[in-house]
């Protein structure tokens, strides 16, 4: 499969769906590493938490939440290979046959 170059901020704040056009959330923040000359999406983050997390403010709520003896939310986590761009509108979870999908607010 050919890489896909793009314009990551384009992603930010699309909904992505599952195969049943189960709305997994919003992506937030996008989690890249670089490989040589490139920059490789390792995983996406959706949701409020990883809005937080993208203004660098996750660990202020992530404390408030502590101190009342809750635990904190956490981001619904992509692995950065798993979703289909083909339409960077409407970006799609991809999985293999007889995975599920994430659920919100978990791992």
């Amino acid at each position: 499969m050919r890489p896909l170059t793009l314009r990551l901020e384009r992603l930010l704040g699309t909904m992505v769906v599952d195969d049943q056009q189960r709305r997994l959330g919003r992506i937030e923040e996008i989690i890249a590493e670089r490989r040589g000359e490139e920059c490789i999406v390792t995983e996406y983050l959706l949701g409020s938490m990883g809005l937080l997390k993208r203004l660098a403010v996750s660990g202020l709520f992530t404390a408030a939440f502590e101190r009342l003896g809750i635990r904190p939310p956490e981001p619904v986590r992509i692995p950065g290979s798993a979703l289909d761009l083909s339409d960077l509108e409407h970006p799609r979870l991809r999985l293999p046959s007889g995975e599920r999908a994430p659920k919100r607010g978990g791992h």
